[in-house]
Parts: C-alpha cells; sequence; structure tokens
C-alpha cells in the first residue's frame, strides 16, 4: 500500500491559515473559488498544487509548477477521495477555467479547502515564477510520498542530509525573477514561523525600510519626525507595493489582554476575551477616538512579536538605530493601515520559537534584475529554519539607495553621499542581523544553500551562531 504524502505544515484547523485562506477567496470577488498567484507560491507544502491539465501539457512549453502533483480532470474526484475534506487544494489549468470547474466539482462533494490558481500557468509565468518540464511529475500521485519526505529530529538541531532533502524538494522551493519579487513579492522576516516560502531578512520589509532611515539619517545629518516618515513610508509604499510586517499570537495575546484591561477603552464595545476575529477586527479598524489607546498599546515592546523590531527599539546602542524612528515607523505603518492603504501586511505568526538552524540562500550566477531567485520554506519537517536571502537584501539595498536620492521633497541625499549611503545601509544590517542571530539563534547551526539554476543546489555547513 502507497504511505499517504506528509500532513500539510500549516493544517487547515489553524485559524491563522483558516483566516488568510478565507480574505484571499473574498478578494477575488469570483464565483469560482480562486486564489493568486502570490498567494500560491508562497505556501510551501501548506497546500497540495494539483496540475489537471492533459499529459503532455506538463512537460510541454508552458511546463509545470515545481512540486505540483498530477490528476487529470476525469479523474478530480480521486481528490477528494483521497484526501479528504480538509486538506487545502490548489488545481492548476492553462487558464484557470478547467481549474476553476474542478474546484466548484470537488467544493461541492465536500472539501472546504479547495480553488483554481487565477490565470492558470498563464499568470503563473506572466507574474515571473518559474516551472519545470521535468517527467518526473508523471510518476507522483495523490498517495505517492513526496521525493524529499522530510523527518528531521523533533528534538537538537538540524543536520546538514536534513538541509539537503529540505532544499532538494521543489515543494518547498518556489522560483521567482527577482524583478517580480521586488514589485509584487514580499521580505519577510528571517522567522521560522513563518510556513510560507520566503525571501527572508531581519525584520522582513520593516527591517530594512528602518534600516534604510537609520542609514540617511546617519549619512545626511537629518533626522524624520513622524509626518515625514509617514510620508516616506507611503511614497515607499507608491514605488515598491507590498509591505510586510509580522507580530506573533504571544505578542497578540497580550496586546489583547491589555486593551481589554485598559479603562480607557472601558467605553467601547470591545469583543469577548476569546473572540480572536473580533480582536483582529477591532485592531485592524478601531473607533477615531479609541486610536490613540490603541496605537499606544501597539508601540509597547511586550507587544511587538517581531524579535528584530523588539531588539531594534529596546537595544538601540546594538542596531544604531533611534528609538524615537522606531516608534515612529510603527505609528506610520498602523496609521496608514487605519486609514485603508491595501500593501501593508500585518500577519501573526502562530507558536514560539523552534528554530534549529540558520540557513542563507544564495544563487551562484551573476546577480542581476532577472535573476531566478529560490523563495524556500522554513519549516523542516518538525522543526523549524532561520532563512536568510543576503543576496536579495543586498539589491534591495542598491533600490532603496535610488528611492531616497529621487525624493529631495522630503531628504536630500548629495550625489556624493551615495556611495557612503550604500555602505551605511549595508554595515547596519549586516551588524543588526549578527545581533539578532546572536539573540535568537545562539549556538545553532549555520548552513549555506548555493543554488546554481533550479535543478542543482549544494548544502554548505558554515559554523554556528
Amino acid at each position: 500500500m502507497a504511505t499517504p504524502p506528509p500532513e500539510p505544515s500549516a493544517p487547515a484547523n489553524s485559524v491563522i491559515f483558516q483566516r488568510k485562506w478565507k480574505a484571499e477567496l473574498r478578494a477575488s470577488g469570483a464565483m469560482t473559488p480562486r486564489v493568486p498567484v502570490q498567494f500560491v507560491a508562497e505556501q510551501g507544502r501548506a497546500i497540495r498544487v494539483i496540475d489537471i491539465r492533459e499529459k503532455e501539457d506538463l512537460t510541454g512549453m508552458m511546463g509545470h509548477i515545481p512540486g505540483s502533483l498530477w490528476v487529470p480532470l476525469e479523474r478530480i474526484a480521486e481528490v477528494y477521495q483521497q484526501l479528504g475534506p480538509d486538506v487545502p487544494v490548489v488545481l492548476v489549468s492553462h487558464s484557470g477555467r478547467r481549474a476553476g470547474l474542478g474546484a466548484q466539482y470537488l467544493h461541492a462533494l465536500g472539501m472546504q479547502y479547495v480553488a483554481a490558481l487565477a490565470g492558470g500557468m498563464i499568470g503563473w509565468r506572466t507574474a515571473g515564477y518559474s516551472t519545470s518540464r521535468r517527467t518526473t511529475i508523471l510518476e507522483r500521485g495523490l498517495t505517492t510520498p513526496s521525493f524529499a519526505t522530510e523527518e528531521g529530529p523533533t528534538t537538537g538541531p538540524l543536520r546538514k542530509e536534513h538541509i539537503e532533502r529540505h532544499v532538494g524538494d521543489p515543494s518547498q522551493v518556489r522560483w521567482a525573477r527577482l524583478s517580480a519579487l521586488l514589485m509584487m513579492g514580499r521580505r519577510s522576516c528571517v522567522d521560522g514561523r513563518d510556513e510560507q516560502g520566503v525571501i527572508g531578512t531581519p525584520g522582513g520589509d520593516a527591517g530594512e525600510f528602518l534600516v534604510a532611515l537609520a542609514a540617511v539619517e546617519n549619512v545626511t545629518g537629518a533626522r524624520f519626525d513622524d509626518t515625514t516618515v509617514e510620508e516616506l513610508l507611503f511614497q515607499e509604499l507608491e514605488v515598491f507595493g507590498r509591505f510586510y510586517m509580522h507580530t506573533d499570537t504571544l505578542a497578540w495575546g497580550k496586546l489583547v489582554d491589555a486593551l481589554a484591561a485598559d479603562p480607557r477603552l472601558s467605553g467601547h464595545r470591545q469583543p469577548g476575551q476569546d473572540d480572536e476575529a473580533g480582536w483582529h477586527a477591532f485592531v485592524d479598524h478601531p473607533p477615531v477616538d479609541a486610536r490613540p489607546v490603541v496605537m499606544e498599546q501597539l508601540l509597547e515592546p511586550a507587544h511587538l512579536g517581531c524579535g528584530h523590531l523588539k531588539l531594534m527599539l529596546t537595544r538601540p546602542q546594538d542596531y544604531g538605530v533611534r528609538p524615537d524612528l522606531v516608534r515612529a515607523f510603527l505609528r506610520a505603518f498602523h496609521d496608514l493601515r487605519w486609514q485603508g492603504v491595501p500593501e501593508l501586511e500585518f500577519v501573526t505568526l502562530s507558536g514560539e520559537h523552534d528554530e534549529a538552524a540558520v540557513l542563507t540562500v544564495y544563487v551562484e550566477e551573476e546577480f542581476w534584475d532577472m535573476t531566478s531567485i529560490p523563495l524556500v520554506s522554513p519549516s523542516v519537517g518538525p522543526k523549524q529554519v532561520f532563512v536568510a536571502h543576503p543576496q536579495v537584501a543586498a539589491k534591495h539595498r542598491d533600490h532603496y539607495v535610488e528611492f531616497f536620492r529621487r525624493l529631495p521633497r522630503w531628504v536630500k541625499v548629495e550625489p556624493h553621499q551615495v556611495e557612503p549611503l550604500r555602505t551605511e545601509m549595508n554595515a547596519l544590517a549586516a551588524a543588526q542581523l549578527g545581533h539578532t542571530l546572536k539573540s535568537l539563534a545562539n549556538g545553532l547551526p549555520i548552513f549555506e544553500a548555493r543554488f546554481d539554476g533550479a535543478e542543482t543546489v549544494r548544502v554548505v555547513e558554515a559554523g554556528k551562531v
């Protein structure tokens, strides 16, 4: 009897997964359940990607999504029969139309988390994500175990062979052109609790933006006030788009407790203590007269779920960023969210840190805006890894140099300050990464995953934190 594939790393009974899934379906605004390319690319093994096209299509000009499974449309009922109602599934066809029909059918059978990939393979390729034409997809079915089934240790650090299996599994790695990631992607935190395939950098977009602000202050002598920081963040969104910051369930619980106990909010109708969705709605859209209190609580270090941002705020001597600048950014982020700016993404990561290694990802080819970049899932079997993409982060800082050089209304970067600004950004980022890993990952092994194209990856042991 065939061994069933491993359970998804973000089970459908996860409140966080349910909220993300439902939000994507609502955003599609369609009768047929659809989820966008970016969402699917980031999920890693949290979802099963199932291609329903004909055999010859999988290895033809369009190729297929690496790590996907093959079930022809005429056998679509097998998906429900073999996976059951709760496994998240995304169906893929050429344009998304036939996948939409399959998703409707499976939903009618009782599958709770099934959708079509919006735009199908056309949408996937147009968004800049790479494909495979390897025939191995024809050998894998719903009950075929992943060719790199991850077991890993339940305790202790990860070893090189665990990392090799992980980065060699296409269901754990998605590829996209750097230019597409800069425009449509996000830089997630190195935090291993983000179960999606990520481009990792300390603090994610929030951490990189603060590095840029601090570097500009250090090089130009400027001091940004709250109004200027909010305007600069808004301009950043206009240029770069999607922007990521995270909290976690522990910090979120402390925030909810503080809000519920704050007498200044006693006149407002608040959700019940266990009404997580209600509290998210309250924090996302607080009454106007309650916003100063909510903002004050959001800025408390104990209520910050990103360890990197918390350290940046509480240890300015190590991180080289003024605490007032960190607070100005946090106020700008939440204020713009309350104004309805859609590009700002505030994610709640679940559980406590359980990272068992640090993984830095490199591409061994000449690096430019059209280079394909691997998005690597931080979930390695039952364990987590800190994931960092230093090449991508450095390239994004190059774009930040240009961004600030072209904003003379808010800050004046003279021509002779351009190279010092680039140097300062990279120096600050390197120092901050070292301090954060020492605080959160002290003693863990460091591995480098060096990709030479999508087919070849070499894992190197690089010491310990």
